[in-house]
């Protein structure tokens, strides 16, 4: 192979990757809520599941404050399934999400709202949410 025809699929192989990388943030969904320096999402609960310490997992953030009319995103990256359980009579949401899934929850209520996992009591958390922006 030439010195020419190496250099073509170099720059070939450049715009490719570039191209790729650009695709790849293309598909994040206009207004979507700015990651932390974390990597979550803003408005975005996670599952934490210390290996070998079940008694210690939970949801991360613990406590979320939001705006009246924000939904939520709880994301399980864990081993585990988990619910997301109202702790309020009459279950206003009942959201179950499995290993590598995601599951959203619309907040149209002022409040504050404390949850649990129906499979590991343990793991409880609140979502906090104001009439316009939070404190």
């Amino acid at each position: 192979m030439d010195v020419a025809t190496r250099w073509v699929i170099r720059v070939f192989a450049c715009l490719m990757l570039t191209t790729t990388a650009a695709c790849a943030t293309a598909g994040e969904p206009q207004g979507a809520p700015a990651a932390d320096p974390h990597g979550s999402r803003v408005n975005e609960v996670q599952v934490f599941e210390p290996s070998g310490q079940e008694d210690k997992w939970t949801y991360m953030p613990n406590t979320i404050s939001v705006a009246k009319g924000t939904t939520v995103t709880f994301v399980n990256r864990g081993k585990e399934f988990h619910t997301v359980t109202s702790d309020d009579a009459g279950r206003p949401f009942d959201l179950s999400i499995n290993t590598n899934q995601t599951g959203t929850i619309l907040f149209e209520k002022v409040g504050t709202f404390s949850y649990h996992c129906g499979v590991h009591p343990q793991m409880k958390g609140i979502v906090k949410v104001c009439d316009g922006a939070c404190p």
